[in-house]
């Protein structure tokens, strides 16, 4: 018969009998299926080596699953450690309520810059047709 059965895999580093395989990541240069004690070890070593488990602003290395990937609008190249984050998002909610040239509060309605223009944050209408 043997049409559903399953035949008994190995691993590959410690060659212990396993029920349930993990497939490797590419980057860990790995063939084969691994055990779940295998497979956690060989990633904490990738991720241990890896050199972007730092914050990219303080350059402190608080781990790789401690880290926070920036909003796209920030210009950010890399993680940010979870003070970094918060310093970015409140200085981002700042920009967001105030005009970036003369400073008053910014209404319902904000413009964003045109790039040319070289201005970060909004502007309110007033600047808006100043520039435009």
């Amino acid at each position: 018969m043997g049409l559903f059965a399953k035949k008994e895999e190995f691993c590959t580093i410690c060659n212990k009998g396993i029920f349930h395989k993990h497939k490797p990541k590419r980057d860990w240069n790995v063939e084969g299926p691994l055990c779940a004690d295998c497979y956690v070890d060989v990633m904490k070593k990738h991720y241990e080596k890896n050199n972007e488990n730092e914050c990219v602003v303080c350059g402190k290395e608080p781990g790789s699953f401690s880290l926070w990937k920036p909003k796209k609008e920030w210009d950010v190249k890399g993680w940010l450690c979870k003070t970094c984050f918060d310093e970015k998002e409140k200085l981002d909610n700042e920009s967001k309520k105030f005009c970036s040239m003369c400073g008053t509060k910014l209404g319902f309605i904000s413009y964003s810059p045109k790039k040319e223009w070289g201005i970060k944050g909004y502007i309110c209408k007033i600047c808006w047709n100043s520039k435009n």
